[in-house]
């Protein structure tokens, strides 16, 4: 039994962080959406996850999606939600 966590290199996305994440057997990288600079799809081509966070609004929100991150931490994760309509708007605060 070993470990099941997924790890991340935390750092920015370049193809030598690419290189190094390959090397070393992660599952991903994770870097804030300003430190992209390649395309996410040079990692997907290496069987690499892409982590990306930072976007506090819509308009970075929509940013984000275009990088084609896998995962993405927002600090609106409502607009999100709507943008691909799966806010609940019937759901009442408790």
């Amino acid at each position: 039994m070993g470990l099941e966590n997924k790890l991340f290199l935390s750092n920015a996305l370049t193809q030598a962080n690419i290189d190094t994440a390959v090397k070393y057997s992660f599952f991903g990288l994770s870097s804030q959406l300003d430190d992209f600079e390649v395309d996410a799809g040079v990692a997907h081509a290496k069987g690499l996850y892409v982590m990306g966070y930072s976007p506090s609004n819509y308009y970075l929100n929509l940013g984000a999606i275009k990088k084609k991150v896998d995962i993405l931490q927002t600090d609106d994760p409502i607009s999100i939600l709507k943008h691909f309509d799966r806010y609940n708007y019937e759901y009442i605060i408790p």
